[in-house]
């Protein structure tokens, strides 16, 4: 199976998962509704009543997680979106073959490029301002580097 009907098949399952999910919620909303319009019956009230034992209230010492600096860049590297460079594959594009710097996640191209290596360089520049690396792809699609700044 090659690259993109898989992608193609991943996205797919995606979106049926997501219609079931939306299903399950609408059917829950439902039987959510129904037990509100249930007329609710009064309890009857317990006539005998103990009073509650008295506890003495100790102050509470709330501990705090103490977090290493390491562990808070490691955290933002993991948010910060990657730069993918890749080929326009799009035939109908007038930029056809030409390489380009997008953001992971992203269908919109951030910059066009002539040759991959002013591209990578483009998007070495970006990642080093956001704190992220840079994936860079062959002519197929495949990954050639990843993480490529770190």
């Amino acid at each position: 199976m090659g690259l993109f009907k898989r992608w193609r098949a991943k996205r797919a399952a995606k979106k049926q998962l997501k219609a079931e999910q939306k299903a399950q919620e609408a059917k829950a909303a439902e039987v959510k509704e129904v037990k509100r319009e249930e007329p609710v019956k009064p309890q009857p009230k317990p006539t005998e009543t103990k009073p509650a034992p008295k506890v003495e209230d100790k102050p509470k010492v709330e501990e705090k997680p103490v977090k290493k600096e390491t562990e808070k860049v490691e955290a933002d590297k993991e948010k910060a979106a990657k730069y993918h460079v890749s080929q326009n594959k799009d035939s109908k594009s007038p930029r056809f073959k030409e390489w380009r710097v997008r953001k992971q996640g992203s269908k919109k191209t951030i910059k066009y490029f002539k040759t991959q290596k002013e591209a990578i360089d483009y998007a070495e520049d970006l990642a080093d301002k956001a704190g992220s690396s840079v994936v860079i792809h062959k002519l197929d699609g495949s990954i050639r580097k990843q993480n490529y700044n770190d």
